[in-house]
C-alpha cells in the first residue's frame, strides 16, 4: 500500500488557509491561554455595533489535555432564517477554515466547548444589515483525564469511520517503503501498543508509527497525520512465536506525539480488571484487506464483534485459550490481514470514552466460521505500566 506522507497533506492546506485568511484582514486573532484562564472575544468597536460587513476570525489555543468553554452571553446580531446574514462560525474543533461550523445569529445567548483544545470563531457580517455586536466569555478547562477522546458517541464487513473519529488510532509503517502492515493504539505520548508478531521481522530504524490518518491515498481529508520514527521496541518478554500466546509489543516513538483534536490516547481498561467481555460489542478497526488475499483498505474501516467465552472459543478452535487471550467473533464481520496489533475497543456507555480492550492476533482465514484470537489488555495492564513508566489517570 502506499502512503502519504503528513507533508504532502500539509502544503494543500497551508494554500487553502491562505486563502480563507485573506478576508479577515487585520481582523484575524490568535489567542493562547494557560490553563484555567478566562478571558473575552468581542466584535470590533465594542459595545458599539461593528460596521455593516466586518469579517473577523478568533483562533483560541489551550494547552494539551485542555478544551476551551465558551459563554456568548452578549449577542446582538441581526436575525435571519438559517443565518443567512450577518453570523457567528463556531468551529468546535478548531477548523481554521470552519468547515465543521455551527453559525448563530440574532439575540439567543449560548454556550459551547471546544473538542479538544482549539476553538475557532468567526464574525461573518453582512453589508445588508446595520451590523450588531457579539461577546464570549472563554475558559480553558484542564480535562480530568485526558484519554478516550471520540468524535462521536481489514476489517471484511467494515464501514469507514468518520476522519479522527478515533484519535487513539495509529498504524505501524515502513519508512522505506511506505507500506502499512500492522494497526495500533496510542497509549502514551510516547507509546503505541501492538502485537509482537507484527515486530519480528521489522528493524526499529525502518519503522514509523502513522497517527491522525483515515485515508492513506489522499492528502486533504485530515490536517493531523503525522509519521513518528520509532526509536525503541518492547516485545513481551514471554512472547512466544509458535504458540502465539503474549502476542503484544509496545513501540516507542524517538519524540513526543502531539496531541491535538485528531491525536489522542486510548484510555487502558483499570476499571475492568476482571470483566469477562463475553457477548460484549466491541470496535475493530484496521486498513487491512477486506478479504483474505484482497487489496488493503485505502480508508479506516471499523466493525463490530463480540466477545466469545473462552470455553466455547477452546472447543471451536479445538486449542486451549488462555486467560491472557480474547476471543472475538460476528457473522460475515472480522479482522483481516494487515489488521494485526489493532485494537478492540470498548466505549464505555456512560462516559463515551474508549477503553482498549484487545490487540489483534490471529484468526482462521478471515470472517469463517471460526472466532478470531487477540491478547487480552487487561492482562497486561502491569506490564504495561511498568515499561512505559507513564502516569496513567484512568488507573
Amino acid at each position: 500500500m502506499a502512503y502519504r506522507f503528513s507533508w504532502t497533506g500539509g502544503v494543500i492546506l497551508l494554500a487553502l488557509v491562505g486563502i480563507v485568511a485573506g478576508q479577515y484582514g487585520t481582523c484575524d486573532y490568535t489567542y493562547t491561554y494557560t490553563s484555567g484562564q478566562t478571558s473575552y472575544i468581542e466584535s470590533p468597536n465594542f459595545p458599539n455595533y461593528y460596521t455593516p460587513g466586518t469579517k473577523c476570525r478568533y483562533t483560541v489555543n489551550a494547552p494539551v489535555g485542555h478544551t476551551l468553554y465558551a459563554q456568548c452571553y452578549d449577542m446582538y446580531l441581526p436575525s435571519s432564517t438559517g443565518c443567512y446574514y450577518d453570523k457567528l462560525a463556531i468551529s468546535r474543533s478548531g477548523d481554521p477554515l470552519l468547515a465543521d461550523a455551527q453559525v448563530r445569529c440574532g439575540t439567543t445567548t449560548f454556550n459551547v466547548e471546544s473538542v479538544y483544545n482549539k476553538l475557532v470563531v468567526a464574525l461573518l457580517g453582512s453589508t445588508s444589515t446595520t451590523g450588531g455586536r457579539f461577546r464570549c466569555q472563554i475558559t480553558a478547562l484542564k480535562l480530568a483525564c485526558d484519554c478516550g477522546r471520540r468524535k462521536t458517541p481489514t476489517i471484511v464487513g467494515g464501514y469507514p469511520t468518520q476522519t479522527n473519529e478515533f484519535p487513539m488510532m495509529a498504524a505501524i509503517v515502513n519508512t522505506t517503503s511506505k507500506a502499512l502492515f500492522c494497526g495500533s493504539s496510542i497509549v502514551t505520548d510516547r507509546h503505541v501498543l501492538t502485537a509482537a508478531h507484527c515486530l519480528l521481522d521489522a528493524k526499529v530504524d525502518d519503522v514509523g508509527v502513522l497517527v491522525g490518518d483515515q485515508n492513506v491515498k489522499i492528502g486533504t481529508d485530515t490536517p493531523y497525520s503525522q509519521v513518528y520514527r520509532a526509536g525503541m521496541f518492547h516485545v513481551h518478554p514471554s512472547y512466544d512465536k509458535l504458540a502465539k500466546t503474549n502476542d503484544i509489543a509496545l513501540v516507542r516513538t524517538i519524540v513526543t506525539i502531539v496531541f491535538n483534536t485528531g491525536v489522542g490516547r486510548v484510555c487502558l481498561p483499570f476499571r475492568y480488571r476482571t470483566a469477562s467481555f463475553d457477548g460484549v460489542r466491541l470496535s475493530a478497526l484496521g486498513w487491512g484487506t477486506i478479504d483474505f488475499g484482497a487489496p488493503q483498505s485505502d480508508v479506516l474501516l471499523q466493525t463490530t464483534l463480540a466477545g466469545v467465552p473462552s470455553a466455547t472459543c477452546s472447543t471451536q478452535l479445538k486449542r486451549t485459550i488462555l486467560s491472557t487471550q480474547l476471543c472475538t467473533f460476528a457473522a460475515g464481520n472480522d479482522t483481516c490481514q494487515n489488521d494485526s496489533g489493532g485494537p478492540l475497543y470498548y466505549t464505555d456507555p456512560n462516559s463515551q470514552l474508549v477503553y482498549d480492550i484487545g490487540v489483534v492476533g490471529f484468526g482462521v482465514a478471515c470472517a469463517s466460521s471460526f472466532p478470531s484470537v487477540n491478547s487480552r489488555v487487561t492482562a497486561y495492564l502491569d506490564w504495561i505500566n511498568s515499561t512505559t513508566g507513564y502516569t496513567f489517570c484512568e488507573t
